[in-house]
């Protein structure tokens, strides 16, 4: 994948979430420095998957703890929610917000793609089964919540030329 889409999909996400979290969530975020990996594997308790197509194929992931869900989800209805499916369901919706918004976004500098809905996997750990892309990346942004617990999205993608 060039150098700038590139970029220019990592900073739509990042704008996605902060705005997505200060605004439908009531959290303020920091994101801290992307970073290569290897490997997928969820990073954490609850992970959703967002599948893209288009001028870019590959994926989105959003992995938060079962807390971190929790919390961000109560903010979200302006309730407490501790029913697991709840939570999970939750956090595929605020996976679709965060997407739908960067995607919104990318779109006007015509890199225009269509995203799934979002898959639900459960466990830390578990493997993320993708369709092999040769020539993509995982990039991994780690974000802060106010109480510092950490979440990530991730980028596993590559242009479609």
């Amino acid at each position: 994948m060039n150098e700038k889409l590139f970029q220019s999909i990592v900073q739509a996400l990042i704008a996605a979430a902060q705005d997505v979290f200060q605004t439908m969530i009531f959290m303020q975020i920091t994101p801290k420095e992307p970073f290569a990996r290897k490997g997928l594997d969820s990073l954490a308790e609850i992970t959703g998957v967002i599948s893209l197509t288009g001028n870019i194929v590959g994926s989105v992931i959003l992995s938060m703890d079962t807390k971190t869900a929790q919390t961000a989800i109560s903010n979200m209805l302006g309730d407490q929610v501790e029913n697991e499916q709840e939570i999970v369901d939750g956090a595929g919706e605020i996976t679709n917000m965060v997407v739908g918004m960067a995607k919104t976004e990318l779109s006007n500098i015509g890199c225009d793609f269509e995203i799934s809905v979002p898959v639900m996997i459960l466990g830390r750990g578990s493997a993320i089964k993708h369709l092999s892309l040769e020539g993509s990346s995982l990039t991994t942004i780690p974000f802060e919540t106010e109480d510092k617990s950490v979440f990530h999205l991730e980028l596993y993608a590559k242009d479609a030329s």
